[in-house]
């Protein structure tokens, strides 16, 4: 009997040394958690008062590593809006898909936004239309072809013949396409297909 009443008091003080050394850490971090910064995330919850911890991580640092003029960009219009079909911040990989292994030659899994016709001027050059179209595919799948009939007729008669590149801005602070007055649009129309007409 005398070895089991060692063995219980020997139970019961490890017992007891373990919760005073998890209440001495609890105690620890929480102040800790009080100096927290973006860097350390680390917060105390103010309705419960336990520590919470918060990873915030970046979709995408992997691109803004190298593409370091880049990184600001997404600060446009596309920065503040919510992806239609994962509901959630677009990512540079939502418009540009997947970077691929033969990303340092060339990149070809990779859609790329340029301005393009495909008909050949000299201020945009002629494209495939397989390219052209696999642009606008991207764009339209969150930009609904009717909302964009409804905003102007142009949508419909160059989506299959120009880039949306070519007249909108991809990372804009500002669209120049938005709140572009008459006068302008009609000058933009001139002026490309005059530039059409030059090659012809």
């Amino acid at each position: 009997m005398g070895n089991y009443k060692v063995a219980m008091n020997t139970v019961i003080t490890f017992f007891v040394a373990i919760c005073i050394f998890g209440f001495s850490m609890n105690v620890a971090a929480d102040s800790k958690a009080e100096g927290a910064t973006t860097a350390n995330p680390s917060v105390i919850s103010q309705e419960s008062g336990q520590h919470v911890v918060e990873f915030i991580r970046d979709r995408d640092y992997a691109c803004t590593q190298c593409h370091k003029d880049e990184k600001d960009t997404l600060k446009g219009a596309h920065g503040d809006v919510i992806h239609a079909q994962t509901n959630r911040d677009l990512t540079c990989t939502d418009c540009h898909s997947k970077v691929g292994k033969d990303h340092r030659d060339g990149a070809p899994q990779v859609t790329k936004f340029a301005a393009a016709q495909t008909v050949a001027g000299t201020e945009k050059p002629a494209a495939d239309p397989v390219w052209i179209a696999k642009q606008n595919e991207t764009c339209v799948n969150c930009h609904e072809p009717k909302d964009l009939r409804e905003v102007n007729w142009t949508h419909d008669v160059h989506a299959l013949d120009l880039s949306c590149a070519s007249c909108h801005t991809i990372h804009p602070e500002k669209d120049p396409m938005k709140g572009i007055e008459r006068k302008s649009k009609i000058k933009m129309c001139v002026d490309c297909h005059s530039d059409q007409k030059k090659e012809k």
